[in-house]
């Protein structure tokens, strides 16, 4: 459910021999005219390069708002410009830009060049949820992706009722993740065929069932060489909060002995027990027991209810505040959500939307010529297009400046890391923004 995240993966492509590799990088919103040639003209890049990098669809079109990173670290000033508006996209000051560029004032001039400063890389932690097919499969992803990772969790292992596991063919793919220098994490959930069940959870996490499956857990963790495991209990009922805090006390000790990682999967809280639906999910002594908490501050706008942003900033933060006051800031794994939401918005009688990568996102927009917006305030971009049955579409998702904004917080609030769904929601914006701003810690 809250959980269709993709952290950044990134891809170093060529075009012919020619690479496009971006070691420092700008954002450029497009405007009404704009075209990959002028824009290739002006920042001394090819233009099939620019689309490439930016995982722009075979047409290679532009449509007003959309953002794009360039390489190197000079903006051009255009027409309408702002030092605020710049310092705002980037993730800094306009002190910064005046000092950077030594300024006399706060005007700027169309042509004038900028340069932007670039954030110190800083060491962190990543990880990307993995779903295992066949041998080559699990090869190619990777074996290309693992420089940007130092972790995958493999989804899902599923308990019955009497703590038993059902394993998942792996392929591979733990031997493969070792060779690359990636650690593997089992990944168990709540998971039946009603969807995240609480009442499983109820049950697994007493007795005499807990122990059964505390033991299960490190039996599977060590037969399959896995460095540790992700427990993923969604919608726990609130009066479990205790059963909860002593299960994963238990399992940590028991984890302790063999030397493996435990990692939890927990929704947004902004106080103790707020909101209280999901007061199960104690921050303060989880973060105690658990080498990670993997915070899913998303989905504040959901498939069933109206069309907004899934991350606001706004919200993100006052998670991260509350966290930060009772976890060690290193344990903490910031969430980010590499999906769009596609809502149908003009049948005010039914409110439904559907979810899909940000990549096609892309492609949705593109092929609609639809004008990109955003949204100052959440820090997140939206746009509107029209289906074959006329029926008007809102689509939410996140591209370089939200993502920025994103990656920032982990850096401001000094957390251990960040997180996200599946190895194939890869997006290569967020791999150039990843690849510039941090260095993938291998511990």
């Amino acid at each position: 459910m809250r959980k269709w995240v993709l952290m950044a993966l990134i891809f170093v492509l060529l075009l012919g021999v020619v690479p496009f590799h971006v070691e420092a990088g700008i954002i450029y919103e497009t405007r009404k005219g704009d075209t990959l040639y002028k824009i290739g003209e002006v920042y001394g890049a090819r233009p099939n390069a620019i689309a490439e990098y930016n995982g722009m669809p075979e047409q290679r079109k532009l449509v007003e708002g959309q953002a794009l990173i360039l390489p190197g670290d000079v903006y051009h000033v255009r027409p309408g410009d702002t030092l605020h508006h710049l310092a705002m996209i980037h993730q800094t000051t306009v002190q910064k830009l005046v000092d950077v560029n030594g300024l006399q004032g706060r005007v700027i001039r169309p042509g004038q060049s900028l340069q932007i400063p670039q954030p110190k890389k800083d060491e962190v932690w990543t990880g990307a949820y993995f779903y295992p097919k066949d041998k080559a499969y699990n090869q190619e992803m990777i074996r290309s992706l693992g420089k940007y990772l130092s972790s995958i969790f493999t989804f899902s292992y599923k308990p019955s009722s009497d703590g038993k596991l059902t394993y998942i063919d792996l392929n591979g793919a733990n031997k493969e993740a070792w060779n690359q220098g990636i650690y593997p994490y089992a990944t168990v959930t709540n998971l039946s065929a009603e969807g995240f069940d609480p009442d499983l959870a109820h049950t697994l996490m007493s007795e005499p069932t807990r122990s059964v499956f505390i033991e299960n857990i490190y039996r599977m963790l060590d037969e399959l060489d896995y460095f540790g495991v992700v427990i993923d209990f969604e919608g726990i009922h609130p009066e479990d909060r205790q059963l909860y805090n002593t299960f994963v006390e238990e399992l940590s000790e028991r984890l302790d002995v063999g030397k493996m990682r435990l990692a939890l999967a927990v929704p947004p809280m902004q106080g103790a027990t707020v909101p209280s639906y999901n007061a199960a999910y104690d921050y303060k002594t989880l973060g105690e027991h658990a080498d990670y908490l993997f915070l899913m501050t998303y989905d504040w706008h959901w498939p069933g209810g109206p069309s907004g942003p899934i991350a606001p900033i706004q919200e993100v933060k006052k998670t991260l505040d509350f966290a930060t006051s009772v976890v060690n800031r290193q344990k903490l794994i910031l969430g980010i959500p590499m999906y769009a939401y596609d809502w149908v918005v003009s049948d005010s009688n039914k409110v439904t939307a559907k979810a899909y990568s940000v990549q096609n996102a892309i492609t949705t927009y593109i092929k609609n010529e639809s004008t990109i917006h955003y949204d100052g305030e959440a820090e997140a971009p939206w746009f509107r297009y029209k289906d074959s049955e006329g029926r008007t579409h809102e689509v939410w998702f996140e591209d370089p400046r939200s993502l920025v904004a994103k990656f920032e917080l982990v850096r401001d609030y000094d957390l251990g890391g960040m997180g996200a769904w599946q190895l194939d929601f890869s997006l290569k914006q967020s791999e150039s923004i990843l690849e510039e701003s941090f260095n993938v810690r291998r511990k």
